[in-house]
């Protein structure tokens, strides 16, 4: 018998979405505790942010605006009017919060965009990954580079020399990206005190199995249902 899905949601999904919010809240939420048990007010709060390609769908900055979490565009002026629908959105995530359950839903997997864990506050962190933009190439000719799709970031940021690796990483303590054409691995990247690029790789379907709460037998179920139409009250005791 095929159980629904709001029954027994299909393993791989589930292990995956649970992964996922593993790997970007619990760093955010273990601060958290640190900082607290430490009484330490000192220390910024650690953030978990998404930076999404509006170009890539048109929903995502119809839907970015519409949220509750907090959202900006990292173009202004001119540019914010003119190219805002298709450009880069930096969104400060929360837990089980409306962005985050969307992104996952319907934005993993398909090159929307990456997470970014910092310290530093929204618009602070929009000045830092705005200056990189636009870059120039050695004829001079300027190109923007959409370093905020997981497809790009994976091929040139373990490519950067060491001052470019310095400057992108600056205020940042972790990016996750998915691979592309398989979802399942998430790229971790980190700096290390030597200015290094550390990738880990994390195989999300190993993560998150565990996490998972089993779903009811066959016929643990099967037996639900039919005690549910003999009788409601005895099926709910």
């Amino acid at each position: 018998m095929d159980l629904p899905e709001f029954i027994s949601p299909p393993p791989e999904k589930e292990a995956v979405e649970l992964a996922l919010d593993a790997l970007v809240f619990n760093p955010v939420a273990q601060d958290e505790a640190a900082r607290t048990k430490a009484k330490d007010e000192e220390t910024a709060p650690l953030k978990a942010y998404l930076l999404l390609d509006a170009s890539i769908n048109p929903d995502i900055a119809i839907c970015v605006e519409a949220f509750s979490e907090k959202a900006r565009c990292l173009f202004d002026g001119a540019a914010f009017e003119e190219l805002s629908e298709v450009g880069p959105w930096l969104v400060e995530l929360r837990r089980y919060g409306d962005a985050w359950d969307w992104f996952v839903e319907d934005g993993y997997g398909n090159n929307w965009g990456i997470v970014i864990h910092s310290r530093l506050p929204l618009m602070r962190l929009k000045t830092q990954m705005k200056k990189f933009i636009k870059i120039e190439d050695e004829d001079g000719e300027t190109y923007f580079f959409k370093y905020y799709r997981p497809q790009h970031l994976n091929a040139y940021l373990p490519a950067f020399d060491a001052g470019q690796r310095a400057s992108f990483m600056r205020g940042i303590e972790s990016i996750y990206a998915e691979t592309h054409g398989d979802s399942g691995t998430l790229q971790h990247y980190t700096s290390s005190p030597e200015g290094q690029i550390m990738v880990q790789q994390h195989d999300l379907i190993e993560v998150g199995m565990p996490l998972r709460i089993q779903p009811p037998s066959e016929n643990a179920v099967a037996t639900l249902l039919e005690q549910a139409a003999k009788d409601p009250a005895d099926a709910a005791n």
